[in-house]
């Protein structure tokens, strides 16, 4: 579903990920773990065309992403952002901003998507009529979700997605992905700094730090500690 190979993206002649690779299976929940600064979040804001200056090579459901027009990447990965209180228009009602995507790709009776889409995520239709400043951080993450599966992607991006979040609303929001990949049938690429959100929810991740990779591991190797490098095992340690 994903395939990164040998990545290198720079800012301002500094290089934030560094020859990285590995790909994700169709269905699967693959992790990204590591400080602040490892390169973390700008994979995936590569992968969603955010980032320009960038060289290797990244696919999506085999289509190549340099070569790919944005419009039609759309419909097979979006993301999910850290803040819900950013990613919002707080002058448009839930509905429209939910229905916008499909209306800009011309899929039919958006309206009526946009109120199914809400029952799924658990907010229910009358939600369509509220504005952001209405609703909780939690309401506005799952209202974030919602719009990502406007288009009916296969791979969903989720960047730091409870971080922001209540502890008592953490849960809920990733018990809701976990539905929604299973419901659904989607891939996840997670990043998070907390590793019991990764264990949770990822059968696989991989450790950066200083930009590149240091180890993949299995949920069932972080679990059981069977770790090589000193770096992962800090980690653990401090979480």
């Amino acid at each position: 579903m994903l395939s990164i190979q040998h990545l290198n993206v720079e800012f301002s002649g500094k290089l934030a990920v560094r020859d990285t690779s590995f790909s994700v299976e169709p269905g699967e929940s693959f992790g990204l773990v590591g400080e602040s600064g490892s390169g973390k979040s700008t994979i995936l804001r590569t992968v969603m065309g955010l980032n320009a200056n960038w060289n290797g090579s990244i696919s999506v459901d085999g289509l190549d992403v340099r070569k790919t027009p944005r419009k039609q990447l759309a419909k097979v990965v979006q993301m999910v952002f850290q803040d819900p209180y950013s990613s919002l228009h707080p002058r448009y009602v839930i509905g429209q901003q939910i229905a916008e995507p499909m209306k800009i790709n011309g899929i039919a009776n958006p309206e009526r998507r946009t109120a199914e889409l809400l029952e799924l995520i658990g907010l229910g239709a009358k939600f369509q009529f509220r504005f952001p400043h209405e609703l909780s951080g939690g309401q506005r993450q799952r209202v974030a979700i919602a719009r990502a599966l406007a288009l009916n992607p296969k791979l969903l991006l989720l960047d730091e997605p409870t971080s922001a979040l209540d502890v008592s609303i953490q849960a809920e929001i990733l018990n809701l992905l976990n539905r929604l990949r299973k419901e659904l049938g989607l891939t996840f690429v997670i990043v998070s700094h907390d590793l019991a959100v990764i264990s949770y929810m990822c059968e696989r991740l991989m450790v950066m730090r200083n930009a590149q990779p240091v180890e993949t591991l299995t949920r069932e190797q972080l679990r059981s500690g069977a770790i090589a490098e000193d770096y992962t095992k800090a980690l653990i340690a401090a979480a």
